[in-house]
């Protein structure tokens, strides 16, 4: 690993950047020729899939070491602590979002929202797959974004330098450069924050729970599963004002998983 460039160890990273917006490419003008929510999850696991196939070989190709030993759970206990974090995150942020005056409604469950203007020829069937694909994405987001890119990267600079180029290509990742109307109108207000600060906090706790796959995921996936099927829709007091909330709660989640877990 010692003997590689700097060129060729960051060039897998790469390569999954260029799948993801290649993905992109395809699937934008696809998604316009669907006219149910079940056609548009299908295809947006399906899209997931390419970028998951293509790190699972990276993963195998460049670390020399099996999937298997790399998916193993070495400590179930890590898995819990993902958990844990994600709900103490979003209570947090339901909280402060409270505090700062942001509007609660809650609404039927459930509720797809953002895909009101599509059919829907199952309600269940439509809501699993949502499930399935919030899932599925962030398994092949982990898989990809510190299964590979982090345990790459750390292995030659540091686990500093790790967090940083692991945090970076995950939040480009989320950039949709092939929507620029929706880059500037809604990513800067109401995600940039978040992904930045949850790559950061999720590379964090990757290395913290030395390198455990599935203590990533957990907080991951628990997430996801939060955010398509709580029938809350929170509404901000203010431009940023979801942003802003964001902040504390991750410093402080942060703080904590900094505080226990500081020996190793």
């Amino acid at each position: 690993m010692a003997s590689e460039s700097g060129f060729r160890i960051f060039l897998g990273s790469f390569l999954l950047l260029v799948a993801s917006y290649l993905v992109y490419l395809v699937r934008y003008p696809l998604w316009w020729y669907f006219t149910s929510v079940e056609q548009i999850f299908v295809m947006l696991i399906l899209s997931y899939s390419v970028v998951l196939i293509l790190a699972l070989f990276l993963l195998k190709k460049d670390s020399k070491r099996s999937l298997s030993s790399f998916f193993k759970a070495r400590n179930h206990s890590m898995v819990l602590v993902g958990i844990i974090f994600a709900l103490l995150y979003l209570g947090l942020w339901y909280v402060i979002s409270f505090v700062i005056g942001s509007r609660f409604e809650f609404t039927s469950f459930p509720s797809l929202s953002g895909y009101e203007n599509y059919a829907v020829y199952s309600l269940p069937l439509a809501f699993v797959l949502q499930l399935a694909f919030s899932v599925f994405g962030a398994f092949a987001e982990e898989v990809a974004y510190r299964g590979y890119v982090q345990t790459r990267i750390s292995s030659r600079y540091g686990y500093i330098v790790g967090i940083f180029v692991a945090t970076l290509f995950f939040s480009l990742q989320h950039v949709h450069i092939f929507n620029l109307s929706w880059i500037i109108e809604r990513f800067f207000q109401t995600q940039f924050i978040h992904v930045l600060l949850f790559g950061i906090f999720v590379s964090y706790l990757f290395f913290k729970s030395k390198e455990n796959m599935w203590s990533v995921f957990s907080f991951h996936a628990v997430g996801n599963i939060f955010s398509v099927s709580v029938p809350i829709v929170v509404t901000p007091a203010f431009p940023f004002a979801n942003q802003l909330a964001v902040i504390p709660s991750f410093v402080l989640v942060m703080l904590l998983l900094y505080y226990l877990f500081r020996k190793r």
